[in-house]
């Protein structure tokens, strides 16, 4: 890993050119995008769940390059949510390892002076839970070295990290150790409630299942947030189909085009049975169901969300 980095930080441009033809076909793009990606997923145990990737910029150079370990729970882009990602300075001279956060959906929706002070109020919060965890990284200000609204942004979306003089990059285990961390104090944000306050993940989780202590709140987020994930909505509708394993109901027969394929995927295991950090890797057709909106709402609010017989007896029982 430390010779891929090692050639990111050397072949890099220390002045990006723009719309001077340098970009397309170089090898120092190639490097971000895949040398470095790659060399973690060899290097880096246990990343299941874990997207890897790397950007030199959109078809010209960037003077952010970056390359991003995130996880699927958690976010699927660089522009939204929060990740393990290097940032390489302007200039070349600095690389920094951090947990930061995707800045360009805020930035799009409430602009740059507003996305900045929310960030930092997420950084914190997040930092807050992290206190007493982080051996290696910390808390750290960084400094990208540009202008670009992203390295303003980028900034100060810093929850911890840490800064290496790219002239004398660490050895590969020192190296490897830093991602470590930083991959472990990403799973405990995410367990954690990452940047939500805990009153609003106390209201999501009461509002769906009446009284929650907050550690059964976080935990009943972590199956929502399994649930939603696109990738296995989509595996576990090819895998089950779109009748209700509750209720028995089809909504597109019931409503017609408008509701053709609509369907829940309800996750199965029980969060409360992984320890803290703990993988799981889950099967679509034996770890989940699928549920119309109305019977999954219903199975939060059991005892046992995962005894889709139990929902049966009861819907039988009202008819």
């Amino acid at each position: 890993m430390r010779d891929q980095i090692q050639e990111w930080v050397t072949t890099y441009p220390k002045k990006p050119g723009y719309r001077d033809g340098s970009y397309a076909g170089a090898r120092a793009a190639e490097v971000v995008r895949h040398d470095v990606p790659d060399a973690i997923r060899r290097d880096i145990a246990n990343l299941g769940g874990i997207i890897v990737k790397g950007s030199a910029g959109d078809r010209d150079w960037t003077h952010t390059p970056w390359v991003a370990l995130l996880d699927k729970a958690v976010t699927t882009t660089t522009k939204e949510g929060y990740y393990v990602v290097y940032l390489l300075s302007l200039g070349c001279e600095r690389l920094y390892l951090t947990i930061a956060q995707g800045c360009t959906e805020l930035k799009e929706r409430s602009g740059i002076r507003t996305a900045r002070a929310e960030l930092l109020r997420r950084a914190s919060l997040m930092r807050s839970r992290l206190e007493g965890r982080a051996r290696r990284l910390r808390p750290i200000n960084i400094s990208l070295g540009t202008d670009s609204w992203r390295g303003k942004l980028y900034e100060p979306s810093v929850v911890v990290g840490v800064e290496y003089e790219t002239a004398s990059l660490p050895c590969e285990d020192d190296l490897r150790r830093d991602v470590e961390e930083a991959l472990s104090l990403y799973r405990h944000l995410r367990m954690a409630g990452g940047w939500s306050a805990d009153d609003e993940i106390m209201f999501e989780a009461q509002e769906d299942r009446g009284s929650e202590t907050l550690e059964q709140a976080k935990r009943y987020r972590q199956h929502r947030t399994i649930e939603r994930q696109r990738g296995h909505s989509d595996k576990v509708k090819a895998a089950l189909g779109t009748v209700c394993m509750g209720c028995r109901a089809d909504l597109g027969d019931r409503y017609g085009d408008v509701a053709k394929g609509l369907i829940d995927a309800h996750h199965l295991i029980p969060l409360s049975s992984l320890g803290e950090g703990e993988i799981a890797r889950f099967d679509p057709r034996k770890d989940f169901a699928v549920l119309c909106p109305n019977c999954h709402r219903v199975v939060h609010r059991m005892d046992d969300p995962s005894d889709i017989a139990k929902l049966r007896r009861i819907l039988s029982a009202q008819q």
